[in-house]
């Protein structure tokens, strides 16, 4: 078997059918055990195979590949990918394990200098004179961004249609956070406090304004769907994108180099074991030819 994989940006042309996808809101990775399986006629999408693929996945386990450099939602989405695969995908699950161990030892190594790397970290920089946030979402990104909305003595109102239970729970002052279901958006009352909402979940621009029409003290919005094609928000409320996020966060990467270097030579080390791994075949070299 050969690992084989193709990176490239979401809605380029279409993956061959039955072929496994770990999507993100920055690109697909193709995987397969042949690059024959995983081609397309895309030019910026040739498969990477074995240890050219271990690399590039590493590089993005530890958010090496990321707008916000070293931070750690892709490792948590990478983990529920491959939660989502049945047995058959046995393969892919013992290489993903594989992958976490040597992402997670990487990232305690060489990427703990670089600071709080996290969405919820450089949103906070946006509430520095705000006593209360609005989050619409309850997955985990805004299980991500929720401890650093709570904190400081902020209070949250967290808008959603339900809460994830296969989700555990941020430790945040619970007294400090109202949870209000979507459905029970027309009964709200409106609330006239200055207010920072904050979008944790891929919802329409239309929910986005039903919520923010509660709050006649709203301040400004912080967008992290990433979403280009959005529709626009509420007219005269400034917005934050995903994209004013990113380049809050390069002006600070010139002092991670050292760090990424560092990362970047031990990625390369562990990608030539990878390469040069033997496989455990139990039925001896017969089962080659089976």
């Amino acid at each position: 078997m050969a690992l084989a994989i193709v990176n490239r940006e979401p809605k380029d042309q279409p993956i061959p059918s039955g072929t496994l996808v770990w999507r993100t809101c920055l690109r697909e990775v193709a995987f397969g055990e042949d690059p024959e399986d995983i081609s397309t006629n895309s030019d910026d999408a040739r498969p990477l195979v074995e240890g050219d693929a271990y690399r590039l996945l590493l590089e993005i386990l530890c958010g090496l590949q990321s707008p916000m450099l070293g931070e750690t939602q892709v490792l948590g989405q990478f983990k529920a990918f491959l939660a989502a695969l049945d047995r058959s995908h046995g393969w892919l699950n013992r290489l993903g394990q594989r992958l976490l161990t040597d992402a997670r030892e990487i990232r305690t190594q060489h990427l703990q200098g670089l600071g709080s790397r996290s969405y919820g970290s450089a949103v906070r920089r946006y509430l520095t004179t705000c006593r209360h946030t609005v989050l619409i979402g309850t997955g985990k990104l805004a299980n991500e961004v929720l401890p650093f909305l709570a904190d400081e003595g902020r209070t949250v109102d967290q808008w959603g249609r339900a809460v994830d239970p296969g989700i555990d729970g941020p430790a945040v002052r619970t007294d400090a956070i109202t949870y209000r279901p979507l459905d029970e958006l027309e009964h709200a009352s409106v609330s006239t406090q200055p207010t920072v909402l904050i979008i944790a979940a891929p919802v329409p621009s239309a929910v986005v304004d039903r919520v923010a029409e509660r709050y006649s003290g709203l301040l400004s919005i912080i967008d992290l769907r990433g979403e280009l094609g959005s529709a626009p928000l509420r007219a005269n409320v400034p917005v934050v994108t995903l994209q004013d996020l990113f380049a809050q966060m390069s002006a600070s990467n010139g002092a991670a180099i050292r760090h990424v270097e560092a990362a970047k030579a031990d990625i390369a080390s562990r990608s030539r074991r990878y390469e040069l791994r033997d496989e455990l075949r139990p039925f001896g070299w017969d089962d080659l030819c089976a």
